[in-house]
């Protein structure tokens, strides 16, 4: 008997779009050679505090103040302007090479694919229209409704309740440790794509699946749902 197919959820920084060139940018903004990890888990870090104190900005604006706290930290003078034209870079990154081969035979065979992302709706729809994504998708999810961050539960229950489904009849592909975390934790099934750089939160449950990248993470839910 064929299993039924869990709709698909992809998380699209990392996991689809490929960040070198804003990391190129931030390290260089900052003069560090780590300083878009800095900034990145200050993003990651904030984002969460801002659910816990239940004080909700987008996740561009939290962005910018992490960027600028960063560069505090750093004893980096940065302006505003250079952290807006930095950060506007984000919305112009292009795929991984394998996405596009995988999303094609995902959704060729037949599974429901729907983004969920934390940045704001605005900067995701632009985000995918530049890469060429938007016709792959059902639906692009935006936590900017909801107003609460991943890797809270009630956001993956959210988007269940968007799509129509179960939380058990949906999986999370994502390249961040701490998204499968949370989306393993809120009911969903898991797959991790190792992208280089990444690494599991060992802490927490394993994910269901794991890939090197999108294409072989196709491969391995068509064989297994066939």
């Amino acid at each position: 008997m064929t299993q039924k197919k869990p709709v698909l959820v992809f998380d699209v920084n990392e996991t689809l779009l490929d960040m070198t060139p804003l990391k190129k940018a931030i390290n260089l903004l900052l003069n560090q050679e780590q300083g878009f990890r800095i900034w990145f888990g200050m993003l990651l870090h904030y984002s969460t505090v801002s659910n816990e104190i239940e004080q909700y900005h987008d996740f561009t604006t939290i962005a910018a103040t992490t960027l600028q706290m960063a560069a505090t930290s750093l004893d980096v003078n940065v302006s505003e302007a250079q952290i807006k034209e930095t950060l506007a870079i984000i919305t112009s990154l292009q795929t991984y090479p394998d996405v596009a081969k995988g999303l094609h035979l995902l959704k060729e065979n037949g599974f429901r694919l729907i983004t969920l992302t934390n940045s704001p709706d605005g900067a995701l729809q632009k985000q995918l229209e530049n890469s060429n994504l938007t016709h792959y998708f059902e639906q692009a999810l935006s936590i900017d409704t909801v107003r609460k961050y991943k890797p809270a539960k009630e956001t993956y229950h959210w988007a269940a309740k968007k799509l129509a489904v179960a939380p058990e009849e949906m999986m999370l592909i994502a390249a961040h440790g701490w998204d499968i975390a949370g989306a393993s934790h809120a009911g969903l099934a898991t797959g991790f794509i190792a992208r280089e750089g990444q690494s599991l939160y060992n802490l927490a449950r394993n994910p269901d699946y794991v890939a090197k990248d999108i294409l072989e993470m196709a491969h391995l839910l068509v064989a297994h749902y066939q």
